[in-house]
């Protein structure tokens, strides 16, 4: 059940992946896709840095936005379904984000893992 908490993070970063591809954009490509692997640490630092990635992902998409909206108005095409398509981007990758406010997720990448079954009495 937890894969369907991480699936958006990693559709959301796959396609900034394809993005960053389809501009030639290698490294950032790379730098990108090469997040994915570190769903599998458990730990609390992974879940901020991935909430931070799809921050920045999102301003990115909010960026293309813009420029598909400028072209589009120059070429005198209507730019209201890039909009939605950019937009709706840019929000599910935002929401990717904002699942790792979940308590599973929370949970998965917790903070203070215990090794015991039982806690230490003092």
């Amino acid at each position: 059940m937890t894969f369907l908490f991480l699936l958006p993070t990693i559709l959301a970063i796959l396609t900034l992946g394809g993005h960053f591809l389809r501009y030639g954009l290698y490294p950032a490509t790379i730098i990108f896709v090469g997040f994915l692997p570190l769903l599998l640490i458990k730990e609390r630092w992974v879940a901020r840095m991935m909430q931070v990635v799809l921050v920045i992902a999102a301003i990115e998409w909010i960026g293309v936005l813009n420029d598909v909206t400028k072209e589009r108005e120059m070429e005198g095409r209507s730019p209201v379904k890039s909009v939605f398509i950019l937009g709706g981007t840019s929000a599910f990758t935002l929401l990717a984000a904002a699942l790792y406010q979940t308590p599973r997720l929370k949970r998965r990448y917790a903070a203070n893992r215990s090794t015991s079954a039982t806690p230490e009495q003092p």
